[in-house]
């Protein structure tokens, strides 16, 4: 069974590790690189497991290993990894021995697409909606049909997987970004979802899609909001309006041959993209398995990741359901573990990413856990080490060693 956490660089110690593996921890994944995050959010928090970092708000997209500066010379400075100013030394590195020291699975946790700096540095990188405008909050995620963020992505799993021994590299980000709405509705957030840049014109063009037919299908439907439902001065959220709005943007995507065509290509671009760094990978690392992070399957392919194309490349996929700290039903995780196992092959794992930061208690963990053994899956991993206290640790410990497997 998969028995996993998810670790951040300035929480790493070696003695932590050790710690871990009798907990009976049999992966941890260290983040290589992160983004600019207050690490007290979501929920009322602190770092429990870190005496001399309580709170801490993390860089902007450093990364955590020694970096060779010569391999980046034709990579445009502002998609150039740099290496961290306040968490010195190769904690990549360090990381990795201490895994095969306390026999633990070392993963090496990616966030790929999610790279805010290098947006605002050129927002030519990065993807644009229907009007031009970046759709995320912060300008956080890079264009995947970008030849400049291909080659630059390459360039860091290639460094990654030459100078490192790990036994999995993870995958996070690897998809197109939420839209942030307030007063809207299924069909506005895909009108206002990414890209139609210059680049993914080109590529759509070879899969033969014309993306300003789509931005003109995708303009209408914002009209039509603007119009009729935007200029209604209550913003309804009972039962039977949300239900109209569901059966309203089924119908639509039943219907619309336009919008079908372009759903698939965004997800062949987030594939493509997966297919090309994971073979880099496997090349430099034979014995390295694949995973990446996915939104739960109800909703992935709104951002790009389509389950059976997935399957195809990774070793393992991970459904993040976070469930008490984002006030989701329970009832998600046996419905979207369900779905996944539907869409993806067999011989391809299946790992349960589960919250345990507060406002989750041992209760809810112990709950969700034995949730998870009645359900086509492979594991679990928690989210994350150090904003998981002490009590729910423990709780975590209790369960893994009721499970010998």
């Amino acid at each position: 069974m998969y028995k996993g956490i998810w670790m951040h660089p300035w929480d790493f110690d070696r003695d932590v590790i050790a710690e871990l593996s009798k907990f009976g921890f049999t992966h941890i994944s260290l983040a290589v690189r992160y983004i600019e995050e207050r690490q007290n959010w979501p929920g009322p928090n602190i770092i429990f497991q870190n005496f001399q970092r309580r709170t801490y708000t993390s860089e902007e997209n450093a990364v955590y290993w020694n970096v060779e500066k010569n391999r980046y010379l034709n990579i445009p400075p502002y998609l150039r990894p740099v290496q961290s100013q306040e968490i010195q030394g190769d904690v990549v590195g360090e990381f990795v021995r201490a895994c095969e020291e306390n026999s633990i699975r070392s993963v090496l946790w990616f966030p790929t697409l999610r790279w805010e700096k290098a947006v605002r540095d050129n927002p030519l990188i990065g993807v644009v909606d229907i009007y031009g405008s970046h759709p995320s909050y912060k300008r956080m995620f890079l264009c995947p049909s970008n030849p400049s963020v291909k080659e630059a992505l390459s360039t860091m799993v290639e460094e990654l997987s030459e100078k490192y021994e790990f036994d999995e590299f993870e995958f996070d980000f690897i998809r197109y970004p939420e839209i942030p709405t307030t007063y809207s509705t299924p069909l506005l957030d895909l009108a206002l979802s990414p890209c139609f840049c210059k680049y993914c014109r080109d590529e759509a063009a070879d899969y033969g899609i014309n993306l300003e037919e789509v931005r003109g299908v995708l303009k209408d439907i914002v009209e039509w909001h603007v119009q009729y439902f935007l200029r209604l001065q209550e913003y309804c959220t009972d039962l039977d309006y949300c239900e109209a709005m569901y059966l309203d943007f089924t119908k639509e995507l039943l219907e619309n041959d336009i919008l079908k065509k372009w759903l698939e290509f965004r997800e062949n671009q987030i594939s493509k993209l997966l297919l090309q760094l994971s073979k880099i990978i496997k090349r430099n690392n034979p014995k390295a398995e694949i995973s990446a992070d996915l939104y739960p399957p109800s909703g992935s392919w709104l951002l790009g990741q389509n389950y059976k194309k997935i399957s195809k490349i990774v070793d393992r996929i991970k459904i993040m359901i976070y469930v008490r700290p984002f006030k989701r039903s329970i009832c998600r995780i046996p419905y979207e573990a369900m779905l996944a196992r539907k869409f993806v092959k067999n011989n391809v794992e299946i790992v349960l990413g589960l919250a345990s930061w507060p406002p989750t208690t041992p209760e809810d963990i112990e709950r969700q856990f034995n949730m998870a053994l009645k359900l086509p899956v492979n594991g679990v991993s928690f989210y994350s080490y150090g904003w998981t206290p002490k009590g729910n640790l423990l709780k975590i410990k209790e369960l893994f060693e009721e499970v010998k497997v």
